[in-house]
């Protein structure tokens, strides 16, 4: 099993989520900053820039999406001219179309710089694909030191479960199902959906004694059942 199998699916979200969302951001952005330049300068200037800002990752996604590796010139040209939230947007994606053609390295690259220009809102789920590239190139210590800085915070499901995949996939099993448990707990502490893909690891480890995923999700659907 390859331990990147899920990130693809992972980018899937963060793109279709990004696409529906980055014109109300952008405006929210802009609007920020109209209150400390002057609303002028907001009209004249601001909002016109982020909105070609986000156009331009807009219209670089296409062409990763339709050309792949082809089209990583003009992204990699973008995010050097965009150190910020934009370039670490396109720079997700950049890493998902470097994993595909099996650019680690290539990939670690771009995952590194979401990370560091993304802020808190691109840097965590960019930790979760560097933890991934990590283990597939045998740092699986490195990669648990990452995920377990995660697991306090908002991405804590998440990364309970890719620790799991990552235990799976050196084919530890009762690790896996620890952290596919885990996983399961934070997101029922959170009241949650537990995701199907997750309800599906869980039982593919599941051990006697324990609740299968689908009782554990349904109690988490209608808490009275």
């Amino acid at each position: 099993m390859d331990v990147l199998t899920d990130d693809h699916e992972r980018e899937e979200a963060v793109r279709k989520w990004w696409h529906e969302y980055w014109k109300p951001l952008t405006l929210g952005v802009v609007i920020a900053l109209g209150g400390l330049l002057g609303w002028r300068q907001y009209q004249a200037y601001q909002l016109e820039q982020h909105q070609q800002d986000a156009y331009g990752v807009f219209q670089i996604q296409l062409q990763l999406q339709q050309q792949g590796t082809a089209a990583l010139p003009q992204a990699d040209a973008y995010m050097q001219e965009h150190q910020d939230v934009f370039g670490a947007v396109l720079a997700l994606d950049t890493a998902a179309v470097q994993i595909q053609a099996q650019d680690y390295a290539g990939a670690l690259k771009s995952v590194n710089f979401a990370k560091e220009h993304g802020g808190e809102l691109i840097a965590p789920s960019a930790a979760l694909t560097e933890a991934r590239l990590l283990a597939q190139t045998g740092k699986r210590e490195q990669a648990d030191s990452i995920l377990s800085s995660l697991l306090n915070g908002p991405y804590g499901p998440e990364a309970a479960e890719v620790q799991g995949d990552i235990a799976l996939n050196a084919g530890d099993r009762a690790a896996a199902r620890q952290h596919y448990q885990q996983a399961i707990d934070l997101l029922k502490a959170r009241k949650v959906d537990i995701s199907p893909v997750l309800q599906m690891k869980f039982d593919n480890v599941i051990a006697a004694g324990d609740e299968p995923a689908f009782r554990q999700a349904a109690a988490v659907a209608d808490p009275k059942a």
